[in-house]
């Protein structure tokens, strides 16, 4: 009986995950506006190489860019964001190459501030879109990628020089 049930926890868990997972995606977008008071964010899908955004050392496999988001999703460009928080309860603002966040997670205007940024220069950046947590929860926008900086490219360059061929 315990096995049963055990076995209809792990199945449950595992389509909660892939329901999940179903209505997340990336894809290029610019952001529009932010409403600061509402926390919500506007997106305008954008057009981008991942090649170029994402630049990989020789060698390296996989992609950043898992799926692209459904037309479904885009269709209500409206997303609520998180300026405060634990690292996985904010939304988060990563460096392309290292993935590192660059959030200041206690400071509420950081991010508000981040994302003016981002409008004014009308930059091009990958965004992630994630279902809340619960039944009825609201799709966030839980993390963006910043393009590649110079410092990366750099980065990539060192990995490359350094690489001895086989």
């Amino acid at each position: 009986m315990s096995l049963r049930i055990a076995l209809i926890a792990a199945f449950s868990l595992f389509i909660g995950a892939s329901a999940a997972e179903a209505a997340s995606c990336m894809t290029f977008a610019k952001i529009k506006k932010y409403d600061a008071d509402a926390k919500k964010i506007e997106i305008a899908s954008a057009k981008g190489s991942e090649r170029r955004y994402f630049p990989k050392p020789e060698g390296s496999t996989g992609s950043k860019l898992p799926r692209k988001c459904s037309r479904k999703l885009l269709k209500n460009p409206v997303y609520d964001v998180k300026p405060t928080g634990g690292r996985m309860s904010v939304t988060q603002i990563r460096m392309n190459f290292s993935g590192k966040m660059v959030n200041d997670t206690d400071d509420p205007a950081w991010l508000p501030a981040k994302l003016q940024e981002l409008i004014d220069g009308k930059t091009t950046v990958v965004v992630l879109i994630r279902p809340g947590l619960g039944k009825d929860a609201p799709l966030g926008l839980t993390t963006i990628y910043l393009p590649i900086t110079d410092e990366e490219k750099a980065e990539i360059q060192r990995l490359n020089d350094q690489a001895e061929d086989v």
